[in-house]
């Protein structure tokens, strides 16, 4: 069988959480018991078991590499890790198939496996470390393609980079290697992409707006045009400032920092995650 790939967790496993995990029963409490005697059985036969701790939600972990100068993540920030996971027989059932590497904002939104957004919290920037994760904070009490009901899981770790929104778009300037027109102290970025003469829209002005919503990734969350009055509350404060400093059919992509989207909140459909970052295609039409 397939192994399962974090990607495809993250978008289809998105709603998995401690609270959905956990059911308040005898067969469950029983379950946590025999999670724990696994988990105990496999640190006393590991070469390193005598360092293992064990944090307050039952998850424990094995630090195979130090990094005492290394950061810690912050609420916000993008964690890069490595990672693959297994259960305790061996079986690999955890990968990521396209890249080495995978990103994603730290409290932004689940990953589907609850123990990876703890243990993040749990090293700096240049460790490595082994996790255990009881089912509740692995892949729960229902069986998947591969992974029984209340397995416990092996999580091998290393946490490569965690970056701040503002580190996320300079990187994404740098790769795109886009010519900055106008860049805000509170992180708006303009790129205009044609030249149109005359006033800047500024407060007040009723246009149609036509637009492609990206996430730094490139990936396209939302599009269309819509009628819009500049300074009002009918969009969020990025995109709204952008089209004040646009005139009447000029383009740009508009970058913004979360603050200025949809802040620590998300969006209320639950496409666009907290603390995200993102890239707007915008024209001002005639």
């Amino acid at each position: 069988m397939k192994r399962i790939n974090l990607v495809w967790c993250i978008l289809l496993a998105t709603m998995i959480g401690l609270a959905s995990c956990m059911k308040d029963n005898n067969k469950d409490e029983e379950k946590i018991t025999e999670n724990e005697a696994e988990i105990e059985a496999f640190i006393k036969a590991d070469s390193q078991g005598s360092s293992a701790a064990r944090d307050s939600t039952g998850l424990y972990y094995i630090i195979r590499k130090s990094n005492p100068s290394g950061s810690y993540a912050k609420t916000g920030d993008a964690a890069t890790v490595k990672l693959n996971g297994y259960l305790l027989n061996g079986t690999k059932v955890l990968s990521i198939e396209k890249d080495s590497s995978v990103s994603f904002p730290v409290l932004g939104y689940s990953t589907g496996v609850p123990g990876l957004e703890r243990a993040i919290f749990l090293l700096k920037t240049g460790e490595k470390a082994t996790f255990l994760l009881p089912y509740y904070l692995a892949f729960g009490n229902i069986d998947r393609v591969n992974i029984p009901a209340y397995s416990v899981v092996r999580l091998e770790l290393e946490f490569i980079k965690t970056r701040t929104e503002k580190q996320q778009i300079d990187d994404f300037l740098k790769i795109k290697q886009f010519p900055v027109s106008e860049r805000t102290s509170d992180g708006l970025v303009i790129v205009r992409t044609n030249t149109v003469t005359g006033d800047t829209l500024g407060v007040g002005k009723s246009v149609t707006v036509k637009y492609v919503g990206k996430f730094l990734d490139d990936k396209k969350f939302g599009e269309g045009s819509f009628n819009h009055t500049t300074g009002t509350s009918g969009t969020i404060p990025g995109f709204d400032r952008a089209i004040r400093k646009m005139r009447k059919t000029e383009k740009a992509i508009v970058i913004f920092p979360s603050p200025l989207g949809y802040k620590d909140l998300g969006s209320s459909d639950g496409v666009i995650p907290r603390y995200s970052p993102l890239q707007f295609e915008i024209e001002i039409l005639p």
